[in-house]
């Protein structure tokens, strides 16, 4: 039985999302598992209605801290700095002031920076830092990586660049006020041929030796970009339109809304218009479609995710790449198992992990919602027919997902859970049985 919760609390629709657990990579995530119940589990979310909102999970389904944006736009993305990992485990993390994070909002209008630990009101006005000279017109996304000590902001623009910038004096100078982020910007350029394309979603690749990034638009392409070397791309992958679809895929060309790094680094999935999800393996540094998910959606693929749910089956560093979620605009999530011939023969089998797995192509009963028992079409799947849609579940009626993140399996609060923005006013999670 998959459990389904609602976070309510937000007065429009909830647009984005970020996990704690985004805190925190690689030889560091293994740590935090030694003192997972440590780790504040918390939630950032971002909504039409002007706010950024911080969930303590630990303390029930009420925000436990609400952000104003400036004039109360409508917030496009948030995150948090992924240095936010270096905090003070012997803190009382509960209450005002306690948390030890710099949360990231992006707006129509800009980019704000707030320091959870000087916060001192439930309420939030004051950015501590305002990054909006990054911005030339609306910001689709913001990632974050580090690199060595360093850390990294990127911003997806509808002007059809991805902004990065170094965050390593970051903390020395919020508090002076006079942090300039377009000092050390670097504007990558991902359609060069037309000045139309916008920028709609960006993924920093993990365990890479450089500073390597994907970029997505509406030109129906993935660019691979090394940060330190910006002035062209790696590669560029172009994604056809899939002859062997239907009406759907006609209508819509495969525009690329989601991006989403396997733990790896090894793949990468791409979320698209025409209702099927591309994984793109790397050949040296060219991007490589390695199989195409279809089949699950009747309409785009909004979010794609590789969620972190295999870590407590295996420590391999690919353990978890066998695993993929797609959020569809019809209102569906579906898990994936994408096949040892596409993920390796280390990436655990995830029909191992859950309860339910032995249920191949249904929507599962949700405890808390209505019964789902409708049969989904089994997908046909491109270059890997040991592919396979494992189970799906549905939003609400009416409901489309605008985001998805997860949890991952060692979280002390709400493990191996999916969490959707939708455009309701809630938030939707799922929280997956584990064997």
């Amino acid at each position: 039985m998959v459990h389904k919760l609602k976070l309510s609390g937000h007065k429009g629709a909830v647009t984005c999302l970020s996990h704690s657990n985004s805190s925190f990579h690689g030889a560091q995530r293994k740590k935090r598992k030694s003192t997972q119940n440590k780790h504040p589990s918390c939630l950032l979310s971002g909504s039409e209605d002007g706010t950024s909102r911080l969930w303590d999970l630990r303390s029930g389904t009420r925000a436990s801290l609400c952000i104003l944006s400036p004039n109360r736009e409508e917030v496009t993305s948030v995150g948090f700095h992924p240095n936010s990992r270096d905090f003070n485990a012997s803190l009382d993390l509960m209450g005002h002031g306690q948390y030890p994070f710099t949360v990231f909002t992006s707006t129509t209008q800009g980019v704000y920076a707030y320091d959870l630990r000087q916060a001192t009101s439930p309420i939030i006005v004051e950015p501590d830092n305002n990054l909006s000279d990054l911005v030339s017109e609306e910001i689709n996304q913001m990632a974050f990586a580090t690199a060595g000590v360093n850390a990294y902001l990127v911003v997806a623009d509808d002007d059809g660049y991805a902004r990065v910038v170094a965050l390593d004096n970051f903390g020395e100078n919020r508090s002076q006020g006079n942090f300039k982020s377009s000092d050390n910007c670097k504007a990558l350029r991902h359609d060069t041929t037309s000045p139309n394309t916008l920028v709609t979603s960006v993924a920093f690749r993990p365990r890479s030796k450089t500073l390597d990034l994907a970029v997505a638009g509406t030109n129906c392409a993935v660019s691979l970009w090394d940060v330190n070397r910006h002035r062209r791309p790696l590669s560029s992958f172009s994604i056809q339109r899939d002859k062997e679809e239907g009406a759907n895929q006609v209508c819509n060309p495969p525009v690329v809304h989601s991006l989403s790094w396997s733990p790896s680094g090894r793949l990468l999935a791409a979320g698209l218009g025409d209702g099927s999800a591309s994984i793109m393996a790397l050949e040296g540094r060219k991007l490589v479609e390695s199989c195409r998910l279809r089949g699950g959606h009747d309409s785009s693929v909004s979010g794609v995710l590789f969620p972190q749910f295999g870590g407590t089956h295996s420590s391999h560093v690919a353990a978890e790449d066998r695993l993929v979620v797609t959020a569809g605009t019809d209102g569906t999530i579906m898990l994936w198992d994408i096949g040892s011939r596409t993920a390796g023969s280390a990436a655990v089998d995830p029909n191992t992990m859950f309860q339910d797995s032995k249920v191949e192509g249904e929507v599962l009963d949700t405890e808390g919602g209505e019964p789902m028992d409708e049969e989904l079409e089994q997908p046909s799947v491109k270059s890997s027919p040991e592919s396979k849609l494992l189970f799906g579940m549905n939003l609400e009626e009416g409901e489309k997902p605008n985001w998805i993140i997860s949890s991952d399996s060692c979280e002390p609060v709400l493990p191996n859970s999916l969490f959707c923005a939708t455009t309701s006013n809630d938030i939707t999670v799922f929280t997956l049985p584990r064997l």
